[in-house]
């Protein structure tokens, strides 16, 4: 564990989790089965942990049947994983990361108990939708990255977009003590591609593309956006947006 791979001086530590279907081509392959990607394999979870000045290094994973939910048993890995953080000896703030398939009261629950803070993609759906559709139209802030994002859904490469926050509960239709109050981030650019307009969908959303990070974290909002979003849109943007 105390390898110095990982710099314990950093005052932020980010731990990725996501998982992977890995293709295989022999049927009888123990827990070898069809899953989203339509292709028979293993579908296995990793937690990662990094700084602004160490490249990634794996501290959890696990191996699942292929036909496994993205994020199954997601809790009970990040609960190890954010354990084998704290015993590195790092004692600077967690920011845990993740995407859509992860935003759940579990994980958040995990992330709380142990102290770490969560940056969570939020799949766009009714009650997000509400939130978004309430934000007011002078409290968009243009942004312009200085690297272009590629937008595999709209085929195309996103160098500006607009965002915002606003104050959302999550997790209400569970207990009431599950229920969580944290920043919903809001990104939008704008749609070329006519085709991707969901049905029955208007403005604003028959407009704009919305990405959307559910986070408790108090860093500032341009910064937040920066790295959080273009590393899981890049990374998962599939999986981020419906």
């Amino acid at each position: 564990m105390h390898t110095g791979l990982v710099r314990r001086q950093d005052e932020v530590v980010f731990v990725d989790i996501d998982s992977k279907v890995k293709q295989v081509y022999g049927p009888a392959k123990q827990g070898a089965s069809f899953g989203y990607t339509k292709q028979r394999g293993l579908h296995f979870q990793i937690v990662t942990v990094k700084t602004g000045t160490c490249a990634p290094v794996i501290v959890a994973t696990r191996l699942r049947k292929g036909s496994a939910n993205p994020g199954k048993g997601a809790a009970s890995l990040l609960r190890e994983a954010l354990a084998t953080v704290r015993a590195m000896g790092i004692t600077a703030q967690i920011i845990v990361r993740a995407d859509s398939a992860y935003f759940s009261h579990k994980v958040v629950e995990v992330c709380r108990k142990a102290g770490a803070r969560f940056s969570l993609a939020v799949a766009v759906r009714k009650k997000i939708r509400e939130a978004i559709a309430g934000i007011a139209e002078d409290a968009w802030t243009p942004i312009k990255y200085a690297a272009a994002v590629w937008d595999a859904e709209e085929e195309r490469w996103i160098s500006d977009a607009e965002i915002a926050e606003v104050p959302f509960t999550a997790f209400t239709s569970k207990k009431k003590a599950f229920h969580t109050t944290a920043r919903l981030i809001v990104r939008r650019v704008k749609r070329l591609n006519p085709k991707s307009v969901p049905a029955g969908q208007a403005e604003p959303f028959g407009v704009w593309r919305h990405h959307v990070i559910f986070t408790d974290s108090h860093l500032p909002q341009l910064w937040r956006w920066a790295d959080d979003f273009t590393d899981l849109w890049t990374a998962t943007g599939q999986r981020m947006v419906t």
